[in-house]
């Protein structure tokens, strides 16, 4: 009787989780990815968000699920993460991917973020699609880089308790 309250004060509720904890128990059950290498996960991270900010509209999951099946990365955090371009989100990856194509053909941005026009898009097509892809690299090293830290971060703990 005694060992039995033992153990039941070692396993904790969700209420009595620190968020480190539950973001342990996040990454590694319901993503699967605990016998997977950091590498291998930072990667999936890094194409979940390169397909999530490329212009290819309607087909980002698809994309990214076929890359992450060739190369043989966690098809769900791929998933996951290429989910970048969701509504709250959507106005600044359209306009960094504006300002970036802006930057690359010496461009003069003619949008703001208060008059933005579907006409002015149009018109400016070339530089949103060069910029966009240039945003989705750079974005997806940045996720790459942090997403390997943090991994190994929070393992290293793990691995040391």
């Amino acid at each position: 009787m005694y060992a039995g309250k033992n153990q039941s004060d070692k396993q904790q509720t969700p209420q009595q989780l620190t968020w480190k904890q539950k973001l342990k128990n996040f990454l590694t059950s319901d993503f699967k990815i605990k016998h997977e290498s950091n590498e291998k996960v930072a990667a999936a991270v890094a194409v979940g968000v390169l397909v999530g900010i490329l212009p290819i509209w309607g087909f980002q999951m698809m994309v990214g699920v076929a890359i992450a099946q060739f190369f043989g990365l966690n098809r769900l955090v791929v998933l996951a993460t290429s989910n970048i371009s969701l509504p709250p989100m959507i106005v600044g990856v359209l306009y960094g991917s504006y300002l970036c194509g802006c930057l690359v053909f010496n461009d003069v941005p003619e949008a703001s973020m208060d008059n933005i026009s579907l006409d002015m898009m149009l018109s400016s097509g070339k530089c949103y699609f060069v910029g966009a892809i240039i945003l989705a690299i750079i974005s997806a090293a940045i996720a790459y880089i942090i997403s390997f830290l943090l991994l190994h971060l929070l393992r290293r703990k793990t691995q040391q308790q």
